[in-house]
């Protein structure tokens, strides 16, 4: 099976710039092959067919996966998705660079399990200096930490005296049923919860340490270890590893000595269906906004972790010699234009941008196209 696939290339030369689009979901556990996004239909475009299985789940007696010859089988679960993607950006590389010394600009799009692709595969190929590359990426609806649907993470521990009278069950009404789909399904995307803490699965991870254990499924708690069947001089061993963890703390991402730089970044997230009139009160009545996990928080988390990359690093080291800062108010001006986060609106039940949504993205790719026109 071919990784990739591309549309209007023979219409336009070599230097204009390239969209990238993964779709929402693997290509092989689609019933129906994804069309182009809507504000995509003008540009030359490269689609990834990258294979995931799990999501979204096949029905008793739906369609199933081709066998693939005896022999050869690959694994469809994490980290499969990555290699396919990886494939077919230096497949893209390799044959759409322009001929000559001319630049050439590539953005990226992708949206649900296309977006967390597309981000991680951003993140780490954007070179400003070379001649075709990564410049930018819109992604919509992504998971952006996984990490964050084990029982373990912070902000699944229910603040119980603000919550004594909300059912759990009555909570979890407030969240996209897509999004409810993905925790269901980590299981079968991933198959053992390590690879949750992978980077290039949650990029938010990129940017901190996770703060909470491995553990052994995806829906138990790490609990404190049994009494030890070790030899006594294994028993410190045993007890460090099962010591409270680190506490999250920030990493340096792009690396010092690495030529990576925070690229352009417009991540797009529906809003969670409305919630019933009595229990929208009740919330509403606590002091402090309950921040659950969602489309909305994965990607305000990612926007403040790329934000905070760009302020603390790169503009502290480019203020030494880049005279175009001074004309900031402040540096948060231009990790704010660098990293935007849009929402909009309820749930949809297709899986692609909504109308405003489309219009939203087309402007700020159409933003960043015209600077290659000029």
């Amino acid at each position: 099976m071919s990784t990739y696939s591309l549309h209007n290339i023979d219409r336009v030369t070599s230097a204009d710039p390239l969209l990238i689009y993964l779709p929402p979901y693997s290509t092989e556990s689609a019933q129906v092959a994804p069309q182009l996004p809507l504000f995509f239909h003008r540009y030359p475009t490269a689609v990834v067919h990258y294979r995931w299985t799990g999501y979204p789940p096949v029905e008793d007696g739906g369609a199933t996966e081709a066998p693939e010859p005896e022999g050869s089988y690959t694994p469809l679960h994490w980290p499969t998705p990555l290699h396919d993607t990886l494939q077919a950006y230096s497949w893209i590389l390799e044959n759409l660079t322009p001929s000559s010394y001319t630049r050439r600009d590539v953005y990226v799009y992708g949206s649900y399990l296309g977006a967390s692709l597309a981000t991680s595969l951003t993140l780490t190929e954007t070179h400003p200096h070379q001649q075709m590359g990564i410049r930018g990426c819109i992604a919509f609806n992504g998971i952006y930490d996984w990490t964050m649907f084990l029982p373990d993470h912070p902000i699944n521990k229910l603040p119980r005296t603000r919550f004594v009278n909300i059912p759990e069950d009555i909570l979890t009404q407030s969240l996209n049923p897509t999004f409810l789909g993905f925790k269901e399904q980590a299981g079968m995307l991933f198959e053992k919860p390590d690879s949750l803490f992978d980077p290039f699965a949650s990029p938010c991870l990129f940017f901190h340490t996770p703060g909470i254990h491995v553990p052994q499924s995806f829906t138990e708690l790490v609990h404190g270890i049994p009494a030890s069947k070790l030899p006594v001089e294994d028993i410190k061993l045993e007890l460090l590893l099962a010591a409270k963890p680190s506490k999250k703390s920030h990493l340096k991402f792009p690396p010092t000595e690495s030529t990576l730089k925070i690229p352009e970044m417009l991540l797009i997230h529906s809003g969670s269906p409305p919630l019933a009139p009595s229990l929208q009160r009740r919330l509403q009545r606590r002091k402090k906004e309950y921040r659950r996990n969602g489309f909305r928080t994965q990607a305000e988390e990612l926007a403040g972790l790329m934000r905070h990359s760009i302020h603390e690093y790169e503009l502290k080291d480019r203020k030494r010699w880049d005279e175009d800062l001074q004309g900031l108010k402040t540096w948060g001006e231009e990790a704010m234009r660098r990293v935007q986060v849009y929402d909009v609106g309820p749930h949809h039940e297709v899986p692609e941008l909504p109308g405003d949504g489309n219009q939203f993205a087309e402007a700020w790719l159409e933003a960043r196209l015209s600077r290659w026109r000029r």
